[in-house]
Parts: C-alpha cells; structure tokens; sequence
C-alpha cells in the first residue's frame, strides 16, 4: 500500500475483521434510518493506546507504521444524499506529511465504497441519527444490535451515547485468531465517539494487539475547528522590467494546531510569462515563507501560487505586470568626425598635390624666349 493510502488505515486496521462477522439475526427495527450529520461537521480522534507483540517482527511493523505513526485523524462529512453521506478521511503523520481519502457510506444498509478495510467495505464512521439500545445499527437483517445506551462525557459534553460490544473468531492463512470489539457512537449525530479492539492468536506469539482511538473534538458539539492553513502575498501587484524579475513574498498561515507540510506551485495563466517560488516545501518549524519570482514578455498576468497540505489545498493570485526593457541609448558614431575632418584634409592634401605638380609641369618644347613677357590668359 503505498504512502498516500494510509491517510485512512487509522481506522481501516481496526475494522478489519467486522466483515468477517458472523452475527446472530435480530429483529429489523422499524426506525427511519436517516443521517443526522450535516455538510462541513467533522470529528476528530488521535490514539488513545497502543501495544503489539509478535514472534513475527513484520506483523508488528505493518500495525506501527499505520497507527502509532499517526498525529491526528478526522472525518469529515463533505455532502448528503440520503441515506448516504460523503465523507473525507483525513490523516496526518508524524514526519510532517498529510493525506485523505473519500468515501461513501450509507447509513441504512452499512455499504461503503472505502475497500480499505482489507477484506469487505462496512460503515461504522456514521451511523443513522437517533439509534438507541437494541436498535440494529444498519437496517439489515444481519446487521449488529447495540447492547445498551448510556450517558457520559464526551469531548467536554453529557452525550448519550450507544454502545456496541462483541467478539469476532476468524483464521488467517491457518492460524486461528480471537478479536474483540467495543464502539463507542453519539446517539444524535450517530458520529463514532470511540473503538477499543484487542486480538489474540491461537498459537502463542504470533500476534498479541491491543489499541485504541478516541474522538478527542469535533464541531458537532463542540467549537473545534479542523486543522488547515491559509496562505497570503506581499505585495499583491509586483512589477517586472527587462531582465528584473518581479517578486512577492508567499506567507503561509498554519491554523488550529495545522502541522503537515505545504508544498508550493505557481501556475501562469499562459507561456508568456514564467514563475517560481522557492523553496517550494514549506515544513513544521521551519520558515513559512517562499519568494515567488516571475519574468516574461510584455503583458499583465494573473498567477495562482497553490498550497497543497496533503488533505487540504489553498491559493492566493498575485497580479504580475511585464513591462518592456529600456531602450539603450545609440552613442554618436566615434568614427564621423575623423572621417569628416580627416576627408577635408586628405581632400585638401590631394588638392595641393594636384596644384603643385600641375603649376610645376611644363609643356615639352613650349618655354619662353627671353625678354618677352607671357600673355595673361584670356578669362572665358
């Protein structure tokens, strides 16, 4: 099973021989089996107890990894349609990692889509509101009976509470096996409120477990509030010119006791534009804060950065505006002066070259007779 299947097996290990159950039939009751939970209401539990012992070191360490290895577990209730109810289980494990899986549970036939429990799928999250002593728990003709109802405190409240008690014989790859069962269910809400298990092989020392999950609050009753986070930019319009990219500070806000690791994704609304945020990984006791940095052509883009905390996912938009580089300035040609000037001389160099070898040429056989005056040339 991989790890981000484990987010229900807090439960899932403790049920998994109640669809081995051969139970005694009982009269069907005549009860409207109805949920009496509500969207967004949600318990949550932790282990009360926990101890394996076997020859069989492996047996043990499956048990460990899945119970003992567990920080908190919830179930919450996402949506209604009579009689099933859509439920989210949530876990959160002690290196900081997060998960959930859902399911659908019907209150009136015990079915469940949520085939972790190894063998079978059974509800026994949430039972129909209102159930009471010697009310079978689904409306079943196989369904088990609850032994008897009692009041006690529960999460700081007088509850009544159903209790139902009984033991499971099964084998298992030829060892025979012994497991009992006590659950504790809100009679109003029909909410599990706890699970005491113990099982004892029949060939000593291969498997002696004994454990226990209790409800420790809830916003049915009480004024809980499911461990999440939010998360925040600073500023929310940041600016990009050229090659300076545009940064914002993401701030992560963990609430009520929220302790799972958030990774960070930012997601741009075209190839125009680029973004990243580092670090991405935001752990418990670490800093919980990332820069979001993005560069791109001209434009305005709205980012999503998305937290993602296993069980729980939260967003915030930054608006990011590209503006084009500078135009660098054109330096005047070094070259057109020199040339200019240069040209002017060597024109002028030319000029008097001409005029001197012109005034100093003579025609061949063309020279003066002494004493006789040249004639001035005739201007045209």
């Amino acid at each position: 099973m991989r790890r981000s299947d484990l987010s229900n097996v807090v439960f899932c290990i403790t049920l998994v021989a109640l669809v081995l159950s051969s139970l005694l039939l009982s009269t069907r009751a005549v009860f409207p089996y109805v949920p009496a939970v509500t969207p967004g209401q949600f318990a949550q539990y932790k282990i009360l107890k926990y101890s394996c012992q076997s020859a069989f070191p492996q047996l043990c360490q499956s048990f460990e990894n899945s119970l003992n290895d567990t920080i908190y577990a919830a179930i919450q209730v996402v949506g209604i349609s009579s009689p099933s109810v859509s439920l989210q289980l949530i876990s959160v494990f002690k290196n900081g990692t997060g998960g959930h899986v859902g399911g659908l549970v019907n209150v009136a036939t015990g079915a469940s889509n949520i085939t972790a429990f190894s063998l079978g799928a059974n509800d026994y999250f949430v039972l129909a509101g209102g159930l009471a002593a010697h009310d079978q728990i689904w409306n079943t003709l196989s369904a088990p009976t609850l032994n008897k109802t009692i009041s006690e405190m529960v999460v700081g409240s007088l509850r009544n509470v159903n209790l139902l008690n009984y033991t499971v014989p099964g084998s298992y790859m030829g060892v025979g096996y012994l497991q009992s069962f006590n659950f504790a269910f809100d009679q109003s809400s029909g909410f599990l409120i706890e699970i005491n298990s113990s099982l004892r092989t029949n060939v000593t020392g291969v498997l002696e477990l004994d454990f226990a999950i209790g409800m420790v609050d809830n916003n049915v009753w009480g004024t809980a509030h499911l461990p999440d986070f939010d998360l925040s930019a600073d500023p929310t319009t940041v600016n990009a010119t050229g090659n300076t990219p545009a940064n914002s500070t993401i701030t992560l806000h963990r609430l009520y006791g929220f302790s799972a690791t958030v990774s960070l994704s930012a997601t741009p609304p075209t190839s125009g534009v680029s973004c990243s945020v580092s670090p991405n990984s935001l752990t418990m006791g670490g800093p919980d804060t990332s820069t979001l940095s993005c560069r791109g052509s001209p434009g305005t883009y709205t980012i999503i950065v998305e937290g993602n905390g296993g069980y729980s996912k939260h967003s915030t938009s930054i608006a990011v505006t590209v503006n084009p580089g500078p135009v660098p300035t054109q330096p005047a040609s070094t070259l057109s002066g020199p040339l200019l000037y240069g040209g002017v001389g060597i024109a002028a160099v030319v000029a008097a070259l001409v005029a001197f070898l012109f005034l100093r040429r003579k025609p061949r056989g063309a020279g003066l007779a002494p004493g006789y005056a040249s004639t001035p040339a005739t201007q045209a």
